[in-house]
C-alpha cells in the first residue's frame, strides 16, 4: 500500500492546494527589512561621513521659499520681487546686490543644482494653484539641461525636486527606466547616495589642528543653509573675484563637458514643452517674463556653433536656439542669449571652469537680466 506524505516541519505548509499566508508574506517581509536597514544610516548625523554634495538643501529650501514668497507678496509696501529659475550658472545671483542697486526690487532665486524646465514648470504649477504674483519671473535654460542623448544622464532634480504627485500627472513624458530609477532612489536611500568607503575614511581622520575632516563638511551644511536663508535661495561667491584664466583646465573641461553632455545632440520636446507651459503661466500671473541662456566659455560657444553633433548634420545652436525664440515669440516673451547676442555682452570673459562664469562678472550679468525685468 502506498503511503501518503505527511507535511513535515520545513515543508511548506498548503492550504487547499494553495500556499499558507506566511509563505505569501515572506517577500514582502524581506523588502519592508531592506527598507528599514536602509534607512539605519541616516539616523542622526552619519550621513554626514559619506555624503558628496549639498545640493538637496536647495530643494528642500525651495519648497519653504515658495511659502516665504506668497506671504511677502501679501505685506504693504513690499518691494517689487523678480523670480529667478535655473541651475548652477544662476545659482550666485546676489540678492544683497540688486537690494542695494535696485532699491525697490528684491530678487526670490529659484536655481537649483542641475534645474531643468520640468522642475521650474512644477513650481509654476503651485504659483498658479496659489495665485502667486510676482512683477518678473525668468527663467535660466541651456541645451545641456534638453538633450535627449547626453551620454551621461542626470536624474538628481527629478530625484530631489518633483514629487511623486507631479510625476503621476505628467509620467508621459518620462522613459520607463526614469520612473523605475526615480522610484527606486526615492524608496532606497543607499542606492540614492552610494556611500564610498574612500570618503567615510577620509572624513573619520583627522587634519592637522586635530580636527576631524567631516566637521568641514559639516560647516559646508550650515554655510549653505545660512545663505540659502539670507539670499532667499542663493548661495553667491565674492562678487570680486577675478581669478586668473587656467586656459588648459579650461580646455580639458570643455572637451569633458562637450563628450559627456552633447555628443550626440537630440532636443527634448517635452522640455521644450514643459519651458512654454512655464511661460504661459508666467504671462497669466501677469508678470514680466522671459528666458535667458547663461554665458560659457569660448570653446564651448565655438562647439555650439560649429560642431555637427545633432540629426540631419546641424549644430546644437542651430537646434537649439530657434525654438527657444519660437516659443518665446508665442508666448510675447524675452529671449536673452548671453552667448551670441551682442546685445546682452556683459564685456566680462572670466570662467572658474568651462561653464561657469566666475563672481567676477555677475554684476553685469544681473544688471542686464534687471534692465530687461523692469522694462
Amino acid at each position: 500500500m502506498s503511503q501518503r506524505n505527511h507535511p513535515t516541519d520545513d515543508q511548506p505548509q498548503m492550504k487547499n492546494g494553495r500556499p499558507s499566508l506566511k509563505l505569501l508574506l515572506f517577500p514582502f517581509l524581506v523588502l519592508l527589512s531592506a527598507y528599514g536597514f536602509d534607512k539605519l544610516p541616516f539616523i542622526g548625523s552619519i550621513d554626514d561621513y559619506f555624503l558628496t554634495t549639498a545640493s538637496f538643501l536647495n530643494f528642500d529650501h525651495k519648497v519653504k521659499m515658495v511659502d516665504e514668497l506668497e506671504e511677502y507678496l501679501k505685506q504693504p509696501n513690499h518691494r517689487r520681487a523678480l523670480v529667478l529659475f535655473g541651475n548652477s550658472r544662476t545659482l550666485s545671483f546676489s540678492r544683497s546686490y540688486i537690494e542695494e542697486k535696485y532699491p525697490n526690487w528684491t530678487l526670490f532665486n529659484f536655481s537649483v543644482p542641475g534645474g531643468t524646465t520640468d522642475y521650474f514648470y512644477y513650481l509654476m504649477k503651485q504659483f498658479r494653484r496659489r495665485h502667486i504674483q510676482p512683477d518678473a519671473i525668468y527663467f535660466a535654460v541651456t541645451p545641456q539641461g534638453m538633450n535627449q542623448k547626453a551620454a551621461i544622464a542626470l536624474d538628481e532634480v527629478m530625484v530631489f525636486g518633483l514629487p511623486p504627485s507631479f510625476l503621476f500627472t505628467e509620467f508621459y513624458h518620462y522613459k520607463v527606466d526614469d520612473l523605475t530609477n526615480y522610484i527606486a532612489k526615492k524608496a532606497f536611500w543607499v542606492y540614492r547616495y552610494r556611500p564610498k568607503l574612500r570618503i567615510i575614511e577620509y572624513r573619520l581622520t583627522k587634519d592637522k589642528s586635530g580636527v576631524r575632516n567631516v566637521e568641514g563638511f559639516r560647516n559646508l551644511l550650515t554655510n549653505t543653509k545660512i545663505s540659502l536663508e539670507k539670499e532667499r535661495g542663493s548661495v553667491p561667491y565674492d562678487l570680486d573675484i577675478k581669478p586668473a584664466q587656467n586656459l588648459e583646465a579650461i580646455h580639458q573641461n570643455a572637451v569633458s563637458i562637450w563628450q559627456d553632455a552633447f555628443v550626440p545632440f537630440q532636443l527634448d520636446t517635452d522640455q521644450v514643452e514643459f519651458t512654454e507651459k512655464s511661460l504661459e503661466i508666467a504671462k497669466q500671473l501677469g508678470a514680466r517674463t522671459g528666458l535667458l541662456w547663461p554665458k560659457v566659455s569660448e570653446e564651448l560657444r565655438q562647439y555650439k556653433e560649429t560642431e555637427k553633433v545633432a540629426k540631419n548634420g546641424q549644430t546644437v545652436r542651430q537646434v537649439f536656439e530657434p525654438e527657444m525664440i519660437r516659443i518665446t515669440n508665442n508666448q510675447k516673451a524675452d529671449w536673452l542669449d548671453f552667448n551670441y547676442d551682442k546685445k546682452y555682452d556683459i564685456g566680462c570673459d572670466l570662467f572658474f571652469d568651462a561653464s561657469h562664469m566666475a563672481s567676477g562678472c555677475f554684476r553685469p550679468f544681473m544688471d542686464a537680466v534687471m534692465k530687461e525685468a523692469m522694462q
